[in-house]
């Protein structure tokens, strides 16, 4: 399980696990962030084992549920798949730099 990172007016960051009910305090704004080593969470290479068991491609997966929402594919959609369907072979930094300059 995954946290959502959430960040008050202070500047200070709290976790929410993905799927809690909760209501944020005054002034908190969601960053955007997922942190994948929260307590009790599952760690980022336990999602990439599970898919690579599954067969499936994160480039795939993103095609398959953006065209069920209706969204129709680019050039620049294409890449990004493709990109991210070797992001397990090229590593992270590799597919971040790459899908960085497709946009």
């Amino acid at each position: 399980m995954a946290c959502v990172v959430w960040e008050l007016p202070d500047g200070q960051r709290y976790l929410v696990a993905e799927g809690l009910a909760h209501t944020p305090p005054a002034g908190a704004k969601l960053t955007g962030d997922i942190d994948w080593t929260c307590q009790g969470s599952t760690q980022q290479h336990e999602v990439d084992a599970m898919m690579d068991k599954a067969g499936v491609q994160w480039g795939s997966a993103i095609k398959w549920v953006t065209s069920r929402l209706g969204i129709r594919q680019c050039s620049s959609c294409k890449a990004r798949e493709l990109i991210l369907n070797h992001a397990h072979e090229n590593g992270w930094a590799e597919t971040l730099k790459q899908l960085k300059e497709t946009l």
